[in-house]
């Protein structure tokens, strides 16, 4: 009368094996995820590691660039220098040799001036010997930094793209690389390159612009060295003197120097001081011999008479400086040419990096006077690097080169 139902079972079971295949497409696909996600990370750090060393290249190159230049700068200093002794040590020479010959009837005295007149004879005649074997060296030295700047230029070309390769492969054979500038429109480091100009002293406006910074770093003899030897009352002993520059024909840069004293006296009682007797002279020169009478820390004004002595007796070296190159930065392509994006891939998966060189003058460290904002330039070393995100200009240009690809 009462029917018994059969126990069903095993419905259980599918329904656990149907759980059972879900979690575990779940596992498979976070898994995937996970693996996908390191490879990217993995990715990311060798386009980083990438983009970076190379934008420390870059910046290096700017700085080897502004030391070199400012060698440059150095060594016209020195050859100034060099000149500028040579000059004073024969009005020196002069002075004595002129004051041997005021004392020569006074006894004792006679026999002191001629010693000091020898002496400073033969130290004159030395140094203008070494001065000259000096002014050639460093007209050596500014040719060899115009090739060396030249060549490293070239170098740099062809090592970038090296150093990008040479750091990814690093990490893995198998990993892909390039590597752009302007937004993805130029392979790196074809518009890089043309941040830099080669400029010459045989061109009158480029000498100009190097000529105003050399005048500006030469040392304060140089300039000018005029003072007073003695300052009395009546009478006073004034020294004057200083050093030029000129360029010759074709760019080729001539350092010159005067120096002259004499003896000044009032004229009547309380009047002016006027030149009265010319006490000393000398003047030197590099390359050609001078006539101008402008100049020389102010030598004419002062000393006319002895100065004019001066010139009329300069000295040459006979060291002819041909034109010499410098670097200057082209500011055209600025903000495209001081960054480059890398991309590393490997297989469908793909990174981008993006890294900068940039000129930064640390205030805190080294202020300056004026208190001015200092652009970047080719003549101090404050080039560095570091990334920064895609811009979303890049991220545009990347997916159109994609698509296009």
């Amino acid at each position: 009368m009462f029917g018994f139902r059969k126990k069903q079972t095993g419905q259980t079971l599918v329904m656990m094996t149907g759980v059972l295949l879900l979690v575990a497409s779940l596992l498979f696909a976070v898994t995937d995820m996970g693996k996908h996600a390191r490879q990217q990370f993995y990715l990311q750090s060798v386009a980083d590691n990438a983009a970076y060393s190379a934008a420390v290249a870059m910046s290096r190159q700017m700085n080897f660039m502004a030391l070199t230049n400012r060698a440059l700068i150095g060594n016209q200093v020195a050859i100034a220098q060099w000149v500028g002794l040579a000059s004073y040590l024969a009005m020196l020479d002069r002075t004595a040799e002129n004051l041997e010959t005021i004392t020569s009837f006074i006894p004792y005295v006679a026999q002191i001036t001629r010693a000091i007149s020898m002496i400073v004879e033969r130290i004159e005649e030395s140094f203008a010997e070494v001065a000259r074997l000096l002014v050639i060296f460093q007209k050596a030295v500014i040719q060899g930094i115009s090739i060396a700047q030249r060549a490293l230029d070239i170098e740099f070309f062809f090592d970038m793209p090296l150093l990008i390769n040479d750091v990814v492969s690093q990490h893995s054979q198998e990993l892909a690389w390039d590597a752009y500038q302007g937004g993805g429109l130029v392979p790196f480091p074809y518009l890089w390159v043309t941040r830099f100009d080669r400029e010459s002293t045989s061109n009158s406006e480029e000498s100009e612009f190097f000529e105003e910074l050399t005048i500006k770093s030469l040392d304060p003899f140089s300039k000018s060295r005029g003072y007073n030897w003695v300052s009395l009352f009546s009478h006073k002993v004034v020294k004057r003197g200083g050093t030029e520059l000129s360029v010759n024909s074709g760019g080729k840069w001539d350092w010159h120097s005067l120096d002259s004293v004499s003896l000044h006296g009032r004229h009547w009682l309380f009047g002016g001081f006027r030149e009265q007797i010319p006490l000393g002279w000398g003047a030197s020169a590099q390359d050609k011999k001078r006539t101008q009478r402008n100049g020389y820390g102010g030598a004419f004004r002062s000393n006319s008479n002895s100065s004019s002595l001066a010139l009329s007796q300069m000295e040459s070296f006979d060291v002819t400086q041909g034109a010499f190159n410098y670097t200057k930065l082209n500011h055209f392509w600025s903000t495209a040419a001081d960054s480059l994006v890398v991309k590393v891939s490997l297989g469908e998966q793909v990174a981008h990096a993006k890294a900068r060189t940039h000129f930064m003058r640390p205030e805190s460290v080294f202020p300056r006077n004026d208190r001015f904002i200092e652009l970047g330039n080719l003549f101090n070393a404050l080039w560095q690097a570091n990334l920064e995100p895609l811009s979303i200009e890049d991220k545009l240009w990347l997916a159109g080169n994609e698509y296009i690809q």
